[in-house]
């Protein structure tokens, strides 16, 4: 080996030892969070019961929290509800939360479900049940349907839309 390289070596490895400190990832003590265990990117989460489809979620980002117990989507989110091998509606908005456990959903942030009857529903936060198959919210909801325009506060639904409830109910129905 030439001389000329084993400076140049020696030299590069002074500086990255020197610089050791400065690259380790920061703790979760330190960001005052956990840190995920998994991420991934436009990716999709299959939710079955007994090998049949309920839902499928597709998202941008994806940040899985093993420790808590709870996956974070912070790039978009779809979800598709199925009813006997057929999607029943769609939902989506930008963010979301699972949590593992019990494999509920929470979308928020421009929130809508357009059911395959056309029956669509705007918020800002929904909650999907894995057990139950319904969704709910307690914030403001706008339900469009062919024939009526309907908001409130407070709403819960079979996941097709086709049997809901408003709580607090406003506006305006035509025959």
């Amino acid at each position: 080996m030439k001389t000329g390289h084993f400076i140049i070596i020696a030299i590069a490895l002074l500086t990255l030892s020197s610089c050791e400190d400065k690259f380790k990832p920061a703790s979760s003590d330190v960001i005052g969070k956990e840190t995920p265990t998994h991420e991934s990117w436009n990716s999709s989460v299959l939710f079955t019961d007994s090998s049949v489809t309920k839902a499928v979620l597709f998202a941008g980002h994806i940040s899985v929290y093993t420790e808590s117990a709870y996956t974070l989507i912070d790039s978009g989110a779809k979800v598709e509800f199925y009813k006997d091998e057929k999607i029943v509606s769609t939902l989506t908005g930008k963010r979301g939360k699972i949590n593992d456990k019990t494999k509920d959903i929470e979308i928020f942030d421009s929130v809508m479900v357009v059911s395959s009857d056309s029956i669509r529903l705007n918020t800002s936060r929904l909650y999907w049940n894995n057990t139950t198959r319904k969704v709910s919210t307690e914030e403001f909801v706008k339900i469009k349907t062919p024939n009526e325009e309907i908001e409130g506060y407070g709403f819960e639904s079979d996941q097709s839309l086709s049997n809901y409830r408003i709580f607090r109910v406003s506006g305006t129905f035509t025959k």
